[in-house]
């Protein structure tokens, strides 16, 4: 045994290091919580296979939120709904498209807006009441809808 051991410097520099690490983890999942959303649900009137809570939400291209929920409605089972969160800074327009659109080989997929022109109204709405985007059919959801016709 070491007889100049110093245990009590050592435990000390670990109990400080761990404590550091945990309030940088926590510094930092505040940091992503502190964003501001805006809040809209997405209408599909075809399946959504793929699509999951969680799942990214795009815009020509780029991350700008997430899926939330998805809920099929009562008075229409064909119909399901999408409530997505999005980047507040993000302008959103009554003209905006919404598609569903691959993700990755694995068959996960994306809600993609685009389009939007700058003399279109903006949506607005809360989380309890967020604006409808009714969704287009892409090509991508055509041929997966009609696969089991071509094979």
């Amino acid at each position: 045994m070491e007889p100049r051991a110093h245990h009590l410097l050592i435990g000390l520099f670990t109990i400080i290091t761990a404590a550091a690490a945990l309030l940088f983890a926590l510094w930092l999942g505040k940091t992503s919580n502190e964003r501001e959303w805006a809040w809209y649900e997405v209408a599909f009137d075809y399946t959504v296979g793929g699509l999951a809570e969680g799942n990214p939400v795009l815009y020509n291209g780029v991350n700008v939120g997430d899926v939330v929920s998805l809920r099929l409605m009562r008075e229409n089972p064909g119909e399901v709904r999408v409530l997505v969160r999005v980047d507040e800074t993000i302008p959103m327009h009554e003209d905006t498209r919404a598609s569903l659109v691959l993700a990755n080989i694995t068959g996960s997929m994306s809600i993609e807006f685009s389009g939007g022109s700058q003399t279109s109204p903006l949506l607005m709405g809360s989380r309890e009441n967020p604006p409808i985007i009714n969704a287009q059919r892409s090509a991508l959801s055509g041929l997966l809808d009609n696969s089991q016709l071509l094979i």
